[in-house]
């Protein structure tokens, strides 16, 4: 578990310091604990990642929405695999968005929206003394990807968090990315935001998920749905080199932009 007296967390809620505390099986069913003293929320670590959502979770937005979150959770891998044939195939489709980080030996490294961990494999393999972090909403993604991350042998610290508001301290990363599913979020524009405010000056940011020509495809399976447009216009204006690609053959697309130095 993270130490906590260095680490970089802090209350989602109102961004105050955290405070650990332990407690017993026997007490509690908790082995460690967070408390912020300023709003005195507390996060739980039971499920052996803390827990910065505790009974709160995923709003969804519509039955649509309910559908291809529950059942993309519970077959992650083999369905983004089958989405990227459609794009040169997963590896490739990975390949195209990841190599746009900048990746440096120590750096440390937030993606929003991790899934099962599968970023976390292939920056392992390109880069050495990567400290690894990850958030995501959902619990079955979250047990999936420690499952993975013991079974690949790598270290990262995973904690389920809403990427809308981020359990991380001002400028605590030199490199964020988000690869799918923004296009779902409620608020994109929050998640971009916190996005660069966790972000150090001079970060490279990435954001990719799918265009509205993979909208269509999900759309014969799933029934109609909201147009999907690139959020580039979400991104505040103050931030460097604002850049919108197609990619993935067309069924993708990524922005990327740098915070101020």
């Amino acid at each position: 578990m993270e130490d906590i007296a260095n680490s970089m967390f802090c209350c989602p809620e109102c961004l105050g310091d955290l405070m650990k505390e332990d407690h017993s099986e026997a007490e509690r069913g908790k082995l460690e604990a967070l408390k912020c003293p300023s709003c005195l929320k507390e996060y739980d670590s039971s499920e052996g990642y803390f827990d910065f959502l505790n009974e709160n979770g995923l709003q969804f937005r519509s039955s649509r929405d309910r559908f291809i979150r529950s059942v993309y959770a519970k077959v992650y891998t083999p369905v983004t695999n089958f989405m990227f044939l459609f794009c040169g195939g997963a590896s490739k489709a990975r390949t195209e968005v990841l190599s746009r980080l900048t990746l440096n030996k120590g750096a440390a490294v937030l993606e929003t929206g991790m899934g099962y961990g599968e970023n976390f494999l292939w920056l392992s393999r390109h880069a050495e003394g990567l400290r690894l972090y990850g958030v995501d909403i959902q619990r079955e993604m979250m047990a999936n990807c420690s499952r993975n991350l013991d079974r690949w042998k790598i270290s990262a610290g995973i904690v389920r968090a809403n990427a809308q508001s981020l359990p991380f301290r001002d400028a605590s990363f030199d490199i964020v990315f988000h690869l799918g599913a923004i296009n779902l979020f409620e608020d994109r524009k929050k998640a971009i935001e916190e996005m660069i405010r966790v972000s150090r000056p001079g970060t490279h940011i990435v954001i990719a998920d799918e265009t509205e020509k993979a909208g269509r495809l999900f759309n014969v399976f799933t029934g109609p749905a909201e147009k999907i447009t690139p959020p580039v216009d979400l991104v505040p204006g103050n931030m460097l080199n604002i850049n919108l690609e197609t990619i993935w053959r067309g069924y993708g697309y990524v922005i990327e932009f740098d915070t101020p130095a």
